[in-house]
This record gives structure tokens, C-alpha cells and sequence, in this order.
């Protein structure tokens, strides 16, 4: 949910995402759930039951980050879990339609990556309005949780990312071995953006994750790795 990249290839790209979260609440499979004609994949947040990445045998995929613009502060009851709307997501033909026909009111912040057949558009909503972003397919994007990086953190690991992709050419193996190594949730980067002039430590949030999916042109391929080795998946769509 915290850390997520776009890399254009020659047959489609490769999405990436780090999942920054308690490990109480780290995913323990991959479902397959069919929505209407549609079948999605997705791996379940254990303490909400939706999911911060899904994508559908129909190309399409969704990716959801925590906040939009800055941090806010939590209020005690929202209309609807981030991860559920991720998921409903599917039930519209277009991200346009997705747009205006789902109720965004009482949603907590969040950052919403969505694609479907070529359309790429990000979605930001703050506590008064949504903001909605169209993306180009051809370039490189790295997105961060605005609850746990600062513009610093997200524009230095951007440049650094961009860098890597145009030194290395790397496949989708190698890109998420970059996550795992370089892009981890690392407790400086909370530290930051809260102006703490002491380390933070005991930290209850860790990066659990990372998942990958790669469009080719024989479909999706798609993986799942635990980042404590436990369960490492994968699913193809053709």
C-alpha cells in the first residue's frame, strides 16, 4: 500500500507494489473471485478483508495507497474500507464510469492507481474532493503512501528508481528484487516526514510484501512474495 512503481515495456509493463503494514494484517493468499463476467485476483488484507492490489482476467488492475496528499488524522469511523472500493472498482465497465458513478463521501484519504485496456489514471481524494490524474503508459511512475513519505523521500526514490530502470533495462524478477532491497519501509522515512529529531524505534509497521504484474502479450503474470519467505504465489492469465 506504501510504495508502488509503472514500468513500460516492449509488450505492455511491469506494476509493482510494496505492502507497508502492521504484520498483524499481511496477507496470507491470493483469492480468485468472480465479479459479475469477470474474474479477479488479489491478495486479501487479513484485518479488512479487501485488498491494496487487484487486477482482473479483462485488463485491468487497481492498486490503492493510504492518503493523497499529506497525512491526516484518523477519524474513528469511515463509510466504506479502502480496500472494498479497490475491489468494487470492478464492477464498472470504465474508470470513467467507476468515477462517476461510485460514492466516494466518507472515504478515509487515499491515492487510488487504476488501468483498464490502456487507460491509466491515478485518483487522489483529500477530505473535500476527488482529484483525478491521466497517466501515460510510456513513462516511468513511482508513487508513496502520503502517510509514511515526505515529497523528499518519494522525489529521491523516483530520480533513483528512473535511473535504475534506464542503467538496467531490468524484467520484472529484477524490479522486484529493487523493492525488496532498495524500497523497503526503513523507520528515517517516518522519522522525516514527522520531523523527529530522534531515530523512531519498535516501530509496529514493516514492508510484508511485494507483488508484481507484468503485462505480456500472452496476458498477465502475476506474483506474490511474502518478505518473511512464507508463502511466495504465482498466477498467469492468458
Amino acid at each position: 500500500m506504501c510504495t508502488v512503481t509503472f514500468v513500460p515495456t516492449e509488450e505492455g509493463f511491469v506494476f509493482s507494489s510494496n505492502r507497508d503494514e502492521v504484520p498483524q494484517r499481511a496477507a496470507q493468499n491470493v483469492l480468485e473471485d468472480e465479479r459479475g463476467d469477470l474474474k479477479v485476483y488479489f491478495p486479501q488484507d487479513e484485518g479488512a478483508s479487501g485488498t491494496w492490489f487487484a487486477f482482473s482476467d479483462a485488463d485491468q488492475f487497481a492498486c490503492v495507497l493510504n492518503g493523497a496528499f499529506q497525512p491526516h488524522q484518523r477519524k474513528e469511523f469511515y463509510a466504506m474500507s479502502r480496500g472494498i472500493m479497490a475491489l468494487a472498482y470492478f464492477d464498472y465497465a470504465t474508470i470513467d464510469e467507476f468515477i462517476h458513478a461510485f460514492n466516494f463521501e466518507g472515504m478515509e484519504p487515499f491515492t487510488l492507481i487504476l488501468y483498464n485496456k490502456g487507460d491509466f489514471k491515478e485518483l487522489k481524494r483529500d477530505e473535500v474532493e476527488l482529484h483525478v490524474r491521466s497517466l501515460s503508459v510510456k513513462d516511468i511512475h513511482l508513487w508513496s503512501s502520503a502517510t509514511l513519505y515526505n515529497q523528499e523521500w518519494w522525489l529521491n526514490r523516483s530520480i533513483n528508481f528512473k535511473e535504475f530502470v534506464a542503467r538496467k533495462q531490468p524484467d520484472q524478477v529484477v524490479i522486484m528484487d529493487y523493492h525488496k532491497t532498495v524500497l523497503p519501509f526503513v523507520p528515517e522515512a517516518l522519522q522525516a516526514l514527522l520531523g523527529s529529531p530522534a531515530t523512531l524505534i519498535n516501530l509496529p509497521v514493516k514492508t510484508t510484501s511485494v507483488s508484481s504484474l507484468e503485462r505480456t502479450s500472452l496476458g498477465f503474470k502475476f506474483h506474490f512474495h511474502r518478505t518473511d519467505g512464507q508463502v511466495k504465489l504465482f498466477k498467469s492469465t492468458h
